[in-house]
């Protein structure tokens, strides 16, 4: 097995020479304006809060089923305990 790439059996991949530009299109290069940039890094700082927001009210309300569950769980064994009785007496 070999170590070059399938597409190179002719060589062509290290022989391919791009060529001169169009000298037509290097004309429209410019470059990209300050408010793109910015606008994009927005973009990107809004969708990085939302996701840890999400993140951290999903982790929350996790958090808050599994102490819930550990309460349920965890219960004593309750004495019924009516009006008048004392404290750790149980009543018919």
């Amino acid at each position: 097995m070999s170590d070059k790439p399938e597409y190179s059996e002719t060589g062509a991949a290290e022989e391919v020479d791009p060529g001169e530009p169009i000298s037509g299109l290097a004309g429209l290069q410019c470059d990209a304006s300050s408010g793109l940039v910015l606008r994009i890094r927005r973009t990107i700082q809004h969708r990085t809060t939302v996701g840890q927001l999400a993140s951290f009210s999903f982790g929350v309300l996790l958090l808050v089923l599994r102490e819930f569950w550990s309460i349920l769980i965890h219960t004593p064994n309750r004495i019924d305990i009516r009006k008048g009785a004392i404290d750790g007496e149980k009543t018919s």
